[in-house]
């Protein structure tokens, strides 16, 4: 399956990393040298797996990597990778439960429209648009339960390997990695002369007072 192909191709420099996962080569470039990083940063991505359909290119701020590096071991990457290739199966396969019939039978409906109902081809080409639109919607959420269920599992299965205790201080890690990345310190605000100057008549008149 591919994944952001256009920016796999583009990443030519060297990977600081690289690792071979059951024939794949997966290399691991630091998202900082490269000109994806407020893109994707920006967003709170600090890890975007690319691929041509075969191998592998992983962006990483370099900071998350060294924070989370466990989460990048090849026998995780290897359920990680296994999990790619289950969506990918299940989008091809979604897509054929959907698509292919969807367009048989916008094909023949319309076909036979035109034909017994010339005077309603608009109307029946309407229809059948609004029916694979609201075809396309159930398609996406059905897609979307079932890669959600298997990214649960994916991650069930490396708490599995990591143990609990391990995978957890990960998980905390990454979030102090977010907290301390999005963290601005905030500067004092500078009075100007004349916010002084009023500051001190209005003291002045209520001690007058």
């Amino acid at each position: 399956m591919k994944l952001n192909p256009k920016i796999y191709a583009q990443l030519t420099h060297e990977p600081f990393a690289t690792q071979e996962i059951n024939g794949k080569i997966v290399e691991f470039h630091y998202l900082n040298d490269t000109p994806y990083l407020f893109q994707f940063a920006s967003k709170g991505r600090f890890a975007i797996w690319t691929s041509d359909g075969n191998n592998y290119k992983v962006l990483v701020e370099k900071r998350y990597y060294e924070m989370l590096s466990d989460f990048y071991l090849p026998e995780v990457n290897t359920i990680w990778l296994n999990f790619l290739s289950k969506v990918g199966t299940l989008s091809r396969k979604v897509n054929n439960w959907f698509m292919i019939p969807s367009l048989i039978l916008y094909v023949v409906v319309a076909g036979l429209g035109t034909l017994l109902f010339p005077d309603f081809t608009m109307e029946i080409l309407i229809g059948m648009i609004v029916l694979v639109i609201i075809g396309n919607i159930f398609q996406g959420r059905y897609l979307n339960q079932k890669v959600a269920q298997e990214n649960q599992n994916t991650q069930d299965e490396i708490r599995d390997f990591l143990g609990v205790e391990r995978f957890n201080a990960l998980v905390e890690n990454q979030q102090l990695h977010y907290q301390e990345y999005f963290k601005f310190e905030e500067e004092p605000v500078q009075e100007t002369v004349e916010n002084v100057e009023k500051k001190e008549e209005e003291n002045n008149g209520t001690k007058s007072n």
